[in-house]
């Protein structure tokens, strides 16, 4: 597939941008309503709370109050006759005042089992319709792979865009991953002994492809480590910057102009390709586990609306370069070339954007501010046909 502008122009993402955008606004009509009512049931504990505190400071004043215009000072037949009234009294006051605030306590707690169970479901309908949208429709993010083996084959997906970050589990098809599946036919050079008197140290290549994966930290085709092993030995093999270094139980043999010359570089080469690749095809499942804006985390402090509109910001760039790329200034098209060179076009109207972004409310219409939705130019439908596809 082939997306474009109106003119012709790539689309910086390769992606089908107007179901982005559809999906986008699915998600906001979904997302902000629960976020919402998340932070209702925040604000009626913390309400409720307030209240109780407040009934038990009144109680307490009222005793000291009492207490204060009880006579002080009595002769000895006063404070006898009176000691034990007043004694009692109080004793009573603290009573009521300590069962009182046992009683709130203990619906204070019930309140906030309550809350929270109801929260954490909120919160996880939040992540599950997340899931699928912020792995592939958030653009130019940042994406760091670091994959272990530990009894099975597994790994996290970290996510960096605009001071966004999301983080997924990964499950992938094999349980353990060896050097042969991962890179193919792959070789290096290490020092060995010869002979059976001698017992030199002489260098000799030997293939890796039973090796066991042991982890895999990825950053880009230039950043990255491997860690490998097998029963005898435990290698690592690191790119930094564009430059390897191998090491042998911590011996960098990079550095060791004997095996050095044996180091095939395109064996090195294929390396970070091939990671990518088995990336793209093995894993089998996803699951985001964290969203955090500036490193706070938005799922508990209620920063999902802020999240989305780091994501609008993205988009309203594309959408502006639609808009400006096209003759119908009133839409948002793209055009779509098949492998087999059929063309077509898909569209929305931005009267249809800024409808849908507006029922959602205050939010929404931010929404469509920020995109580039809110300034709809109402112009008639031109006599172009249009093929589009829903």
């Amino acid at each position: 597939m082939l997306y474009t502008y109106q003119d012709g122009t790539e689309l910086p993402v390769q992606r089908d941008f107007i179901q982005d955008l559809k999906n986008y606004v699915e998600c906001l009509e979904k997302i902000l309503p629960l976020e919402n009512q998340i932070m209702e049931l925040k604000d009626s504990e913390k309400d409720q709370s307030a209240v109780f505190e407040r009934k038990i400071i009144i109680l307490s004043n009222f005793k000291e109050g009492m207490i204060h215009f009880l006579p002080a000072e009595q002769d000895n037949d006063e404070a006898a006759l009176l000691g034990p009234c007043i004694g009692e009294i109080v004793e009573v006051c603290d009573k009521f005042i300590r069962r009182t605030r046992e009683e709130y306590e203990a619906e204070i707690s019930s309140l906030k089992k309550s809350s929270t169970v109801q929260i954490k479901s909120k919160e996880a309908e939040i992540i599950k319709i997340l899931n699928p949208f912020l792995i592939s429709s958030v653009y130019g993010a940042k994406r760091v792979y670091d994959i272990s083996y530990d009894q099975t084959l597994g790994g996290t997906l970290y996510c960096y865009a605009s001071g966004l970050q999301f983080n997924y589990k990964l499950h992938f098809v094999d349980d353990k991953l060896t050097v042969q599946r991962l890179l193919g036919d792959f070789s290096l050079p290490f020092m060995a002994t010869t002979g059976l008197f001698t017992k030199e140290q002489k260098p000799r290549v030997l293939s890796l492809a039973e090796f066991i994966v042991l982890s895999v930290q990825y950053d880009d085709l230039y950043n990255f480590s491997l860690d490998l092993e097998n029963k005898k030995k435990i290698l690592r093999i690191v790119r930094k910057n564009g430059n390897f270094s191998i090491y042998d139980d911590g011996r960098d043999i990079t550095a060791d102009t004997d095996l050095a010359v044996l180091i095939e570089d395109s064996e090195l080469q294929k390396i970070p390709k091939n990671i990518v690749e088995y990336i793209r095809k093995s894993i089998a499942s996803f699951e985001l586990t964290e969203i955090l804006i500036d490193d706070d985390d938005a799922i508990a402090n209620n920063l999902i609306f802020d999240c989305m509109k780091i994501i609008a910001t993205q988009y309203a760039a594309i959408v502006s370069e639609c808009i400006r790329r096209s003759p119908i200034k009133s839409e948002i098209s793209v055009k779509i070339q098949t492998e087999d060179k059929t063309r077509t076009e898909k569209y929305i109207s931005k009267d249809e954007l800024y409808s849908s972004l507006a029922n959602i409310g205050g939010d929404g219409l931010e929404i469509a501010s920020l995109i580039g939705a809110d300034a709809a130019e109402r112009e008639k439908p031109s006599g172009n046909n249009r093929y589009f596809i829903v």
